[in-house]
């Protein structure tokens, strides 16, 4: 599902609030989301998911095609 879906889906349920109104919703809703990644914090919506940002250790990786070293 990509934004203009989830927007879309959004008027479908509430007709009454105008679709401009509620693409400026969505945006707060992850510009917040994104600040707050920023700020290392994790982001948590119940009963959608959890967000966190994880540093991993850098790993060499291989093309499938020919086993090169990425």
């Amino acid at each position: 599902m990509v934004k203009s879906e989830l927007v879309q889906k959004l008027c479908n349920m509430h007709p009454n609030i105008l679709r401009k109104d509620i693409e400026k919703i969505v945006d707060i809703i992850f510009f917040e989301i994104i600040e707050a990644l920023y700020r290392d914090e994790a982001v948590e919506i119940r009963g959608f998911g959890r967000f966190k940002i994880v540093m991993r250790k850098a790993r060499i990786g291989r093309n499938p095609k020919n086993s090169e070293a990425v």
